[in-house]
């Protein structure tokens, strides 16, 4: 079956053209109308008819898309908004995006087709997929990785990133490898930039790797070229990586390289040696989120933009100068 998307492609337009044509949501020139007309026969594209039938009726369903609940960090923040919502009468349908336009698109599509009253969502991995996202006009809060013009609920990363240098200073941190996420999102450009700037501050080095494809080649051979004593990791998943790594070959945590996570996942704290990390109120920011949807949906006054402290979380894996 085809797939907005791929309408859009056929008729040379955007996947928000696309859909405010199929939802009548908004001002679409009549020569791009028959474009999508002709590219609807030609690819025998289908939009979902209940979903249209249903438009003006509320239900109480929250779309609920998140970008790996495989990380327990989001397995929290869901667990968050599923109990704020049920104790509000309202039920969630919950998208694992894992970073895929074509996901996004589809989960998306699933939760207009079951006529959601309003979406929770973590940062789109693409424009056209956050247009997309705004075509449907439902009300919707951002998590986590946000833009700044739009309601959200996230922390301080730019705190989280401060706190993380600090630790590996008060370590006695002489040389840093800095992994980093994709700095698109704003999360982690905030934690990345402080982190660089308190060490620049310190007059510390460092060396920066993309975190999402390193290899175990790659951080063996940069440690040993700059002579890493510290490792300061974008989530605790990747800190987790990092330290199975450093153990394989033979380095101690922390006497000879540190680590530090970000996020305070529950193994964080099982992990031998446990883990130094920012702490992240995951759950009260699910919950947080869905009290903000909610007020929006049902009239009441809300917060639009809320930042929630952070706080450093200091256990075996970095030193104590």
């Amino acid at each position: 079956m085809a797939t907005i998307k791929e309408v859009a492609k056929y008729a040379g337009v955007s996947v928000a053209t696309v859909s405010r044509e199929l939802n009548k949501s908004g001002y679409v020139k009549e020569e791009t109308r028959k474009k999508i007309k002709e590219a609807i026969t030609a690819l025998n594209y289908s939009p979902n008819e209940t979903a249209r039938t249903l438009f003006k009726r509320k239900s109480k369903m929250i779309g609920l898309l998140l970008p790996d609940i495989s990380n327990p960090f989001f397995t929290v923040v869901a667990r968050g908004v599923e109990d704020e919502a049920m104790a509000k009468g309202y039920h969630i349908i919950l998208g694992n995006g894992d970073g895929n336009e074509e996901k996004e698109f589809a989960y998306l599509n699933t939760f207009n087709v079951h006529n959601c009253s309003g979406i929770i969502a973590s940062q789109l991995s693409t424009k056209e997929a956050f247009d997309s996202f705004e075509a449907y006009h439902m009300p919707f809060v951002l998590l986590d990785r946000v833009y700044a013009n739009h309601e959200f609920v996230e922390t301080d990363h730019m705190k989280g990133g401060k706190l993380q240098a600090e630790a590996v200073i008060k370590g006695a941190a002489q040389s840093v490898l800095i992994l980093e996420q994709n700095l698109f999102y704003k999360s982690f450009n905030e934690r990345f930039v402080s982190a660089k700037e308190t060490l620049e501050a310190h007059q510390i080095n460092y060396v920066t790797l993309n975190e999402i494809s390193l290899t175990e080649e790659q951080l063996i051979q940069t440690i040993k070229e700059y002579e890493i004593d510290s490792v300061i990791c974008s989530n605790d998943v990747g800190a987790f990586k990092v330290m199975n790594i450093l153990h394989k070959h033979h380095y101690h945590v922390p006497n000879d390289i540190q680590v530090v996570g970000y996020d305070d996942i529950p193994l964080a704290n099982l992990y031998t040696p446990s883990l130094t990390t920012i702490h992240q109120p995951a759950y009260l920011i699910g919950k947080k989120a869905c009290q903000q949807l909610i007020n929006q949906l049902e009239g009441h006054e809300r917060e639009h933009h809320q930042i929630l402290d952070v706080s450093l979380i200091e256990r075996q894996s970095t030193r104590r100068a």
